[in-house]
């Protein structure tokens, strides 16, 4: 008989395939940022970077770094930091969590909040801006996808100290994101 029936062994890959380690990815997105000081609502632009790693974890961890102009008839603000997202991936569908940490300034129009010690107006200042939020990313391609951001901040202005102010402006965002993925390989 030529051929018997014995267990012939199995050879699996003793190595895993190509996998993906990370992504770096960039981001543009429109923000209407609610400023916490007067009455109007500032219109501006939010973009950064940020690399992905994935993890055998529940979730991926980031490193997130982003810049936001925006300006209004009552303040300007601007911010530029980083900080880390963590990122969890159902399908299509990536929502995350996020926590920046940022330098701020904000330039007052009138009328100024105060006048400051010497006399002088209060029409700027600069402060560490913490932030904390979260958004959707949705993907329409393997390299663009969607993104709906939330931000909430805390800036602590205190350059007159008769009179500090503690503003928390918070903003949504609405944008594009493009991946651009290195080239994978086995661990």
């Amino acid at each position: 008989m030529l051929f018997s029936i014995t267990s012939w062994p199995l050879l699996g890959q003793a190595v895993p395939t190509a996998q993906k380690t990370g992504d770096l990815s960039v981001f543009a997105l429109y923000t209407r940022l609610t400023p916490d000081y007067g009455p109007t609502s500032n219109n501006g632009l939010t973009f950064g970077v940020s690399y992905l790693r994935y993890t055998r974890w529940w979730i991926n961890p980031a490193v997130e770094f982003r810049a936001k102009i925006a300006n209004g008839a009552t303040v300007d603000e601007k911010t530029i930091g980083g900080g880390v997202r963590l990122e969890k991936q159902f399908k299509r569908y990536h929502p995350y969590a996020d926590f920046l940490v940022s330098a701020g300034s904000i330039n007052f129009h009138l009328p100024s909040p105060s006048i400051l010690p010497d006399g002088k107006p209060y029409l700027s200042d600069g402060t560490a801006v913490y932030a904390f939020g979260g958004g959707l990313d949705y993907d329409l391609t393997s390299k663009f996808a969607f993104r709906g951001d939330y931000q909430y901040e805390k800036w602590s202005l205190d350059k007159n100290p008769a009179t500090p102010l503690h503003l928390t402006p918070n903003g949504w965002s609405l944008g594009v994101v493009y991946r651009i993925s290195p080239r994978p390989f086995s661990r």
